[in-house]
């Protein structure tokens, strides 16, 4: 059995994967302060990032109930519920991405999705294949009414990664798994009348206009961003890391084709909370023991 002999405390080298953001959060600071962005702005994604930054240790430091089937069940509820609950308030010339707390406005789909991907692949394993793929085809949906085509395809993209395996030679499998690209596809064609935010879409072009060192310091910091899924998902947790990885890759990718937030790096909290909390969850699910030092087997 396993024993405590101290609180589970993160090991050295997994600090390092916490350390992936900065460079991506710190140039858009920059960036943003250079060009007189107001303080009250850029000022929350610091304070975005400190939050984050303890939600990802505390994660870290969870026991055992975040492998459990109700904790993959409730963040499933939850994140669903999120994303709809938008689409029933008036929204902002007809688009349904956020709820507002306050001051605040949160990107529901960039804030739970990453914990939602930990879920689904707890949720394939203990509750069926059928049940993961209902719940993956509905939040496509979801995101498609939004509209938010983005986290559409970085999210079908994912959660096929994570649904394949379970697909075999079943034809109607094959079909229910083709119909989230299908309708992710298909969330490019809705109409987005919000025009971009230099300060939220357009972060790398203004690093440009700055610098164009910055503006290469912007990708590659970009490209910083899906490593630590990559690198800490190998072994057990492969599949999910790659399916981590491959959303986080997506989301940025897709910033550079339409009209779509650039995470972490651009204004705003959500991105940065999800992105955080996503790799602490991921971390102390991805191995029976990922703090080194502090238990023993016995």
């Amino acid at each position: 059995m396993i024993t405590e002999e101290q609180p589970p405390r993160p090991h050295p080298s997994s600090l390092l994967y916490l350390l992936a953001s900065v460079p991506a959060l710190a140039l858009g600071v920059l960036v943003m302060q250079a060009s007189d962005v107001p303080v009250a702005l850029w000022g929350q994604n610091i304070a975005a990032w400190a939050a984050g930054a303890l939600l990802c240790l505390g994660a870290w430091r969870a026991r055992d109930s975040l492998r459990s089937s109700m904790w993959a069940d409730l963040t499933a509820l939850l994140t669903l519920g999120a994303l709809v609950a938008p689409l029933l308030a008036p929204g902002m010339e007809g688009v349904h991405r956020w709820v507002r707390f306050g001051p605040v406005r949160l990107h529901t789909a960039a804030l739970l999705l990453p914990l939602l991907l930990i879920a689904l692949e707890r949720l394939a394993r203990v509750r069926g294949w059928w049940v993961a793929s209902l719940l993956a085809v509905s939040v496509v949906v979801a995101l498609f009414l939004q509209p938010d085509a983005a986290q559409a395809t970085a999210f079908a993209g994912a959660s096929g990664i994570l649904l394949f395996p379970g697909v075999g030679r079943s034809v109607p499998r094959r079909i229910a798994l083709l119909s989230l690209p299908v309708i992710a596809g298909l969330s490019w064609l809705r109409k987005d009348p919000l025009l971009p935010v230099p300060h939220v879409e357009g972060i790398v072009g203004l690093a440009g206009n700055l610098w164009l060192g910055w503006a290469v310091a912007a990708i590659v910091s970009l490209l910083l961003l899906p490593v630590p899924f990559f690198l800490a998902g190998r072994g057990v947790g492969g599949r999910k890391g790659l399916a981590l990885g491959a959303y986080v890759g997506i989301t940025c990718l897709a910033a550079f084709v339409g009209n779509f937030p650039v995470p972490v790096m651009g204004y705003g909290v959500s991105p940065i909370i999800g992105y955080l909390v996503g790799m602490g969850t991921f971390l102390r699910t991805a191995s029976p023991h990922p703090f080194g030092p502090g238990r023993t087997a016995q």
